[in-house]
């Protein structure tokens, strides 16, 4: 009988996603037809979108809303320092890339390590047009920040924000950058995983689990770091983070979805606070449904709860079944971004599995260590 994979996931701070065992575990938390080649025949009646001939429609449609991000004096080991034969220690003023965004406002959405790279920003937009920028909200552990444009900046294009949880592996992406502010780069690529079964959470820490990212083969390089990574329909999806300048490595893309969750916060309150539960779980599986008397799977095996943790002092036990979670059905992949989601030292009524029948336990949420 084949093993299979597992993976343990800590609910925290976006609930936490933690190691993998050997069963698929998650934390808490069509054919393509490429050009000149005929597709394959779809083997169902669904259709998922094809590539087309090329892009070049595309990058022009999104390219006004795509900025560079600069700092007030030159900064080491940026976009310059990347290209063939400069030392790793090469300064430039160029940090990275941006792109607006309506929400209630024009913003500008980008990386954390880039708003944190100098303590004065300045933005170029299309047109080659500079203004002052300032942060207004930042979110380490997602690796994103919101800017404002500051003074009299003019009424841009703006990008509009698509579905994450909704793509599929084999999709196509073009992961736009604009380093400099003098032109707009652009690579395309597949959805090479999609972070949505592996691991719906964060890690402790200062960065979400890899495992919980988009990941792409399309080149995503310190230079556009931060830009917008669409989908055929021009849609952002996610934001993208550099992770080296090798060729052949894979890029991560921070899904648009968890972005969106945290926007709001990000602008009104400028930082981002999460809430913890302190348990691993594991999906439950059709075996683990009918042991347990559930019947079908739904909800989070807890196999174990931390110590000192809300889940603890609320009564949680390994063995239990979340299967709700303020209300709400959730199960090993939504429990971790429903409980980080949650304001710190709310009480929320938990229901859980146990002996054949459900029960329900008041948590009151705590905020997740660093």
């Amino acid at each position: 009988m084949r093993a299979r994979r597992t993976s343990s996931a800590l609910i925290g701070l976006a609930a936490a996603t933690l190691a993998s065992c050997r069963e698929r575990t998650t934390p808490i938390d069509a054919p393509i037809a490429l050009p000149g080649l005929k597709p394959a025949a779809p083997s169902s009646s669904v259709l998922y979108p094809t590539a087309p001939g090329s892009f070049v429609d595309l990058v022009h449609d999104a390219r006004a809303a795509v900025v560079a991000i600069r700092a007030s004096t030159p900064i080491k080991s940026g976009p310059a320092s990347m290209f063939p034969g400069a030392p790793e220690s090469a300064a430039d003023i160029a940090i990275g890339t941006g792109f607006l965004i309506d929400h209630g406002g024009m913003y500008v959405l980008t990386n954390d390590h880039i708003a944190a790279a100098a303590p004065e920003l300045r933005v170029v937009l299309d047109g080659g047009q500079e203004v002052a920028a300032r942060v207004v909200g930042r979110d380490a552990r997602l690796d994103v920040a919101l800017l404002a444009l500051n003074g009299d900046a003019p009424r841009a294009h703006v990008l509009a924000l698509g579905d994450s949880d909704d793509l599929k592996v084999g999709e196509w992406l073009v992961v736009l950058g604009d380093p400099f502010g003098d032109e707009v780069t652009a690579s395309a690529g597949i959805v090479s995983a999609t972070g949505r079964d592996a691991a719906g959470s964060l890690v402790p820490g200062r960065a979400m689990g890899f495992r919980t990212f988009v990941q792409t083969d399309a080149r995503i390089h310190r230079g556009n770091s931060g830009g917008p990574v669409v989908n055929t329909a021009g849609q952002v999806i996610g934001v993208a983070v550099a992770t080296g300048d090798r060729l052949g490595e894979i890029g991560f893309v921070i899904p648009i979805d968890r972005v969106k969750e945290v926007l709001d916060t990000l602008r009104d309150y400028g930082t981002v606070a999460r809430s913890w539960l302190g348990i691993l779980v594991r999906p439950v599986t059709q075996e683990i449904a009918t042991s347990t008397g559930l019947g079908k799977p739904r909800g989070a095996l807890v196999t174990q709860v931390l110590a000192g943790s809300p889940a603890l002092k609320a009564g949680v036990a390994a063995g239990d079944v979340v299967v709700k979670w303020a209300g709400k059905d959730v199960d090993a992949r939504t429990l971790p971004w429903a409980v980080a989601n949650t304001p710190v030292g709310k009480a929320v009524e938990v229901v859980v599995w146990r002996s054949n029948a459900e029960h329900a336990v008041v948590v009151s949420t705590e905020k997740m260590p660093e």
